[in-house]
């Protein structure tokens, strides 16, 4: 099988027969044999196998009716319930005062922190769909449990623990996008399920909207609203722990020939399925590349922002002079405004081929929306234009679905991917716990000060964007200058016979292209 290359950064990839097979065949006997491809893999491996397009859509389809549903799910549970039962009454009730509310959104980011680095190695060790089941019924519960608390301490007690628990789900969902989808399928499928966040302000608004009129002597409509989605993400863990394959070579659900077709399909990755082993050197090579530490400060940066806005989301809205029930009716048009950011970069990215450049244009937007909610004094007139631009910034999201899918697609080797990935998430929760700090109490409901540090994060985050893109360009370039002595566009042809021999991406330098 060889692939033709273009000079895009991203191209389809066609598989062919060719007068090379045996060769190929007796390197990946050799990669076997000395232990480098994975053996559990390596029993579904047929380099003879041609993946045309018509086949690669039909497996592509099974792949998507079993797996994607439950990306889906798992991720819309994932509910911002305390933003919802901010304005229900939920800090009276509770007793909270000053910056109480604010340290409820960043210690679940603390417990996030704590569990965020063994998790990761845990992921590549244990049956996925197993784990992550009893993690989303666990999460489940805790959030259930909301609704039992009387006062601060009990509240920091459970937000704690649901951010532990929730630590394993984004880094699982990462893990089963790269487990079962080609690279250049990445930036739809993470906007697919991160795009749930989009349903869930509209799912939640309604229901949040509901409980308005619930007038009950003994439950509290913010309680009623923990329990409801409480309950349902329960229920999304029992059917995850009895339905989601653990890897594609476990499933129950395929054939051992359909097996064979879903692995061979992500040859072309170079990246491999699966490898339990831990290698030192991958791990030496992660903390000392470049491009993962741009990873990390983009993280960091973007996210200060996302969760700053997400805690205190519908407290902005009602500041700009709208009541309650208007408030979370609002919900609605930010969760169908969220939907239109998530799929439309990502459309957007995979027909230009240029992630790196429309998440820059994604910031500059957000950008110009955050300058308008700074600049433009809040009264009858300006509310509708104040409540457009707060929506505009809120393009800020795209910095979590466009930058996950630069990271799957350019970290190869499986120890190298999950110490990115645990690096990732701790300068996520990092990045978490300082958001909602931004935002001081003494400065509501305008919060000029979080926004202009905002301004300042969406330029930084701007220049490291183009600082990756011109990494990977050079690497890219020399690689291509080096093989076969060419860097002509079109010219380069790459055999993928040391796909599933975990090589990291800046030791596969005769095959690894980046894409951004």
């Amino acid at each position: 099988m060889a692939t033709v290359h273009t000079d895009k950064p991203e191209v389809e990839h066609v598989d062919r027969f060719d007068a090379h097979i045996e060769e190929r065949i007796e390197r990946e006997k050799q990669d076997l044999h000395s232990g480098r491809i994975d053996p559990e893999t390596a029993k579904y491996l047929d380099p003879t196998l041609i993946i045309d397009d018509d086949l690669n859509r039909k497996i592509k389809k099974l792949v998507d009716w079993r797996i994607l549903p439950f990306l889906l799910l798992i991720y819309f549970c994932q509910t911002s319930t305390l933003a919802f039962s901010s304005i229900m009454g939920l800090q009276a009730d509770t007793g909270l005062h000053g910056q109480q509310y604010s340290t409820l959104g960043t210690i679940l980011y603390a417990g996030y922190l704590i569990g965020e680095i063994p998790v990761n190695r845990v992921i590549q060790k244990v049956p996925l769909g197993k784990f992550l089941g009893i993690l989303v019924i666990i999460w489940g519960t805790i959030v259930c449990m909301h609704a039992v608390c009387k006062n601060f301490g009990g509240l920091m007690a459970v937000r704690f623990l649901l951010g532990f628990f929730e630590s394993g789900v984004q880094p699982a969902l990462m893990t089963l996008t790269t487990m079962y989808y080609r690279r250049n399928e990445h930036p739809t499928i993470i906007s697919y399920w991160y795009g749930m966040q989009g349903v869930q302000l509209c799912v939640s608004g309604l229901v949040a909207f509901g409980l308005t009129y619930v007038n009950s002597p003994t439950l509290y409509t913010w309680q009623a609203l923990f329990i409801i989605v409480g309950g349902f993400t329960v229920v999304v863990g029992v059917l995850t722990l009895i339905f989601l394959p653990d890897s594609p070579m476990k499933a129950k659900c395929w054939s051992d020939k359909q097996k064979t077709m879903i692995i061979e399909r992500l040859r072309i990755n170079e990246q491999g399925v699966q490898d339990s082993r831990w290698k030192w050197e991958q791990m030496w090579e992660a903390f000392q590349d470049p491009a993962v530490w741009c990873y990390w400060v983009m993280q960091i940066a973007g996210f200060i922002i996302v969760n700053g806005l997400a805690v205190f989301a519908n407290i902005i809205v009602k500041g700009l002079g709208f009541t309650v029930r208007q408030t979370q009716l609002l919900n609605l048009a930010q969760g169908g405004f969220s939907l239109i950011i998530y799929f439309g970069t990502a459309w957007v990215a995979r027909l230009t081929n240029q992630t790196c450049l429309v998440l820059a244009g994604t910031m500059a937007i957000a950008m110009a929306g955050t300058i308008v909610l700074l600049t433009v004094p809040v009264s009858p007139k300006t509310a509708p234009g104040l409540l457009l631009a707060f929506y505009f910034a809120n393009f800020v999201i795209a910095a979590g679905s466009l930058l996950y899918s630069i990271v799957t697609r350019n970290i190869a080797g499986q120890t190298k991917k999950t110490c990115v990935t645990a690096m990732l998430f701790v300068t996520y929760g990092s990045g978490c716990i300082i958001g909602p700090q931004v935002f001081r109490a003494k400065d509501a409901p305008r919060y000029k000060v979080a926004f202009a540090v905002h301004i300042g994060l969406y330029a930084f985050f701007i220049v490291m964007t183009f600082v990756l893109r011109i990494i990977f360009m050079r690497r890219n370039h020399v690689r291509r200058r080096d093989h076969e002595g060419t860097e002509q566009p079109g010219a380069e042809h790459i055999d993928h016979d040391q796909a599933f021999a975990d090589l990291t991406d800046l030791q596969n330098k005769r095959a690894f292209r980046y894409v951004y």
